[in-house]
Order: C-alpha cells, then structure tokens, then sequence
C-alpha cells in the first residue's frame, strides 16, 4: 500500500474552492473568543499548527462550526485535517507571521493520531532578538515570541481593582536586557525568590505585544503563552551560551545587585560603549556609556543656586525679589540645589559634562544644604574643592551621558545620566568583544 504523504504548509495556496488534507502537530489551542461584528455577537477559535518543516500557520474555525469541534483538540498532539480551506490570513492579530491561514469547516474531518512522529516539532517559535524590538512597536496588531534568562523579578503589583502585574526582566544572547510584563494568571510562573538563586531560569513568552513607555517592552495579551525553562533545542542553546559566556554572568550579578530602579537598570545595562570621539556623532539612543577621568572642575563659585521650592526651576533676580519663571510668582520660597560642572577625558579626547541635583549629593555624600553653609564659612570654597577632588581626583567612572539632541557643540556641556565605578575586567571583556565583531565583518 503507498504511503500518503501530506502536502507541508509551503505547498498549501489560498484558494476559495481547493481544500486540502494536511497532517501537523498542535502547538496552540486558544479559548474561543466572542467579538462583536457589526452589531452581533460572533465566535472564532484560534489554533497554531506546525508541520514536518518546522513551519507553523493559524488556524481558525467560525461560528456554527465551533459547536461540532468543542473537545476535540489537544495541544501537543498530531492530528490529521481532511478538507481544510486556506485562504489569506487575516491583517489584524497574527499570531504567527505568515500570509496564509488554514479555516477548519462544518465538512472538515479530524483525525488525532495517538502514536506521537518526533520527526514533527513539538514547539514553534517567532522569536525577536531583544535588540531589535523597537523596530516592531508600531506593529500593534501582531504578537511576537520572545525567549530570555530572567534576571530579575519584581514583587506582584496591584493594577486598579482587578488587576495585578509582574516585572521580568529578561536578557538573551544579545546581552540586551527588556522588561517584559506580567499581568493577572501569568503573575504566577515565577516569583521573587528567583532573585536570590545562582540559576537563571528560561522563559519562552508566545503572543506578546511590543509597547513603548519610556523605552520599549513586553506585555502579556490574550493570545499570551508563557513557559519557564521548557527543554528544546532554542532553549538549549541560550543555556550553553549563558554558561560560558562570563559578561552574561557579570550582567546577571551587576543587575541583581543594583540599587537603581528596574527601568534605571534596564537603561545602564542596554547602554552601548563609546570612546569619547565618538560622542558627536552618537544619536537615536536614550544613553552612551563611557570610561573615562574627571580632568578639570569647573569653579565651586556656582556649585549652589537657588530653585523654585515648588517646580525646582531656576529663580532669577527681578528688580531685587527672586522670581520663578515658570512659575510666574515673585518673591518665591527658594532651596538650594546642586550642580557640578566637570571635564572628564580618555585617550581619544575630553569632553564638558554637568551632573545635576540628587547625583550630584549622591556622589558627593552632602546635602546641597550643607554645601551652602561651607560656603559661606571661611576658606569654604576650597574645602568644597578638596571634597570634590577626593571624589573625582585621579579615579576613572564610567559615565552613563544623554547624547548630543541636536549638532554637538563642544562648547556645550551634556547632561550626565549615571556614574559608575568601572569593573575593568568587565571592560576589557567588552572590548575584547567588540574588536572580534569587527573582525568577523
């Protein structure tokens, strides 16, 4: 007897009579969803298939026929379709990125086969390199998959009355790092204790959509699957490189032990590495990173000036009374605020920084408040100079720094974001990194 060998989903064409006899395993068995279509109330059902190929297609059964196949399928089993129709897939909601779309009708006959064939896949992916999800936040009617070792997990947060969310953050072999969320079921497939734990947990998230909120990031939708630590060859092979690839180890370590927010973290560690020659001609990134020495301080004189108590603005002198700009009152409530204006340099050139406020006290381990009273004491200005100096003299940071907004002026001084201290090992890894890639090219 001849064997019947099934046509794969490359071979299968939209048409509006053809119908086909397919065999493929079910990855995805979504609930039926109710929607409403020009003032009724109607069903569809969505599934994801994968054939011998490894290729998957979504199938959907409508209305009337839902009734005839409630209970009928299991995800993770064979099945045998007998008289699909394919037909263009639709625009909106895609969950697999393909042109086509199998339809299950009242006259299609469904065979599930109970020996399993390894020689189909049991998983289908459309994966996005976590570096490149940007270039999908406009797409808002598709859904991507996405695969990351979690390196941090934040505790379950409240959302108005009936809902609750969970920060992951996740990285993959671009070294990139992005939240993705968590809302309501999928709260529970991970915790925090994760965060005290040598082990990076894998997680494959399916059906996810691409937001932007002050960056980019993962949401969890209705067409949401979520595995942690499933066993394939994708999976796999991000567990070899996590495993031999120290800078992975030392990003898990660093964002495990940062006091920053999770956004601030994300931001850090996504921040690309320059030389300082660079810096003009960086654009289209929140953030460049640098290792580089605090070579000048500018004068202590204007360390100190008076804002705004209630917009923080800067208060000008207005016919002898403190006026806010912004604010438009005369003769405002002003408190100090700090800002420190350094030159920092490495071997490719130097560069006229500003570090504002909060960063500024930080680092300087004072109060703007108690800058100003040493001030005003005698020899204060230069007991404020050796402060600073203990702080920035002869030490190298790795300065986190808002890019050039529009043409870069040398004269101007940018904004500073973050300072670090430098891991040099880290360093030369990332250098070592960068010089193997520019060889490959």
């Amino acid at each position: 007897m001849t064997e019947y060998h099934y046509p794969t989903f490359e071979h299968l064409y939209p048409s509006g009579v053809q119908r086909y006899d397919v065999r493929a395993r079910l990855i995805r068995n979504y609930d039926i969803f109710n929607y409403n279509h020009k003032g009724k109330t109607k069903e569809t059902w969505k599934m994801l298939f994968v054939d011998v190929e490894g290729e998957g297609i979504q199938c959907n059964i409508f209305g009337p026929a839902i009734e005839k196949f409630v209970g009928r399928f299991q995800e993770g089993f064979i099945y045998i379709l007998l008289v699909v129709q394919v037909i263009f897939a639709e625009g909106k909601n895609k969950i697999v990125p393909n042109w086509k779309q199998m339809i299950i009708k009242e006259e299609t006959n469904v065979i599930r086969e109970e020996e399993d064939d390894i020689s189909i896949p049991s998983f289908h992916y459309n994966l996005v390199q976590l570096n490149r999800l940007s270039c999908h936040i406009d797409c808002t009617d598709r859904v991507y998959d996405a695969m990351g070792l979690v390196l941090y997990v934040s505790p379950v947060e409240n959302i108005g009355v009936d809902s609750v969310k969970r920060d992951v953050a996740i990285m993959d072999t671009t070294c990139t790092v992005i939240k993705l969320t968590l809302w309501n079921d999928f709260v529970h497939v991970l915790d925090e204790n994760l965060n005290h734990v040598d082990i990076c947990p894998i997680i494959v998230a399916c059906g996810l959509h691409v937001k932007s909120f002050y960056g980019t990031y993962l949401s969890t939708g209705y067409h949401t699957r979520v595995y942690v630590n499933p066993v394939n060859e994708k999976t796999t092979s991000l567990s070899t490189w996590y495993k031999s690839e120290k800078l992975a180890n030392i990003r898990r370590d660093w964002f495990r032990s940062s006091t920053f927010s999770l956004k601030s973290s994300i931001d850090i560690s996504n921040t690309p590495r320059i030389r300082l020659s660079q810096f003009s001609s960086v654009r289209k990134v929140q953030y460049c990173r640098v290792a580089a020495y605090a070579c000048r301080v500018d004068s202590v004189d204007n360390i100190i000036y008076e804002a705004c108590n209630r917009c923080l603005k800067k208060v000008v002198i207005f016919q002898g009374l403190q006026k806010c700009q912004s604010c438009n009152l005369t003769n405002t409530v002003t408190i100090p605020r700090l800002l420190l204006r350094l030159t920092i340099f490495d071997k490719s050139g130097n560069l006229k920084v500003t570090i504002l406020y909060d960063l500024a006290q930080h680092l300087l381990g004072c109060l703007a408040t108690e800058i100003k009273s040493v001030l005003q004491q005698p020899n204060g200005r230069n007991r404020v100079m050796e402060k600073v100096f203990a702080c920035f003299g002869n030490k190298a940071f790795s300065w986190v720094l808002h890019p050039p907004i529009e043409a870069f002026n040398p004269e101007h001084s940018y904004t500073v974001g973050y300072v670090l201290h430098i891991d040099w090992a880290e360093e030369c890894m990332w250098l070592n990194k960068y010089i193997a890639s520019k060889k490959r090219k």
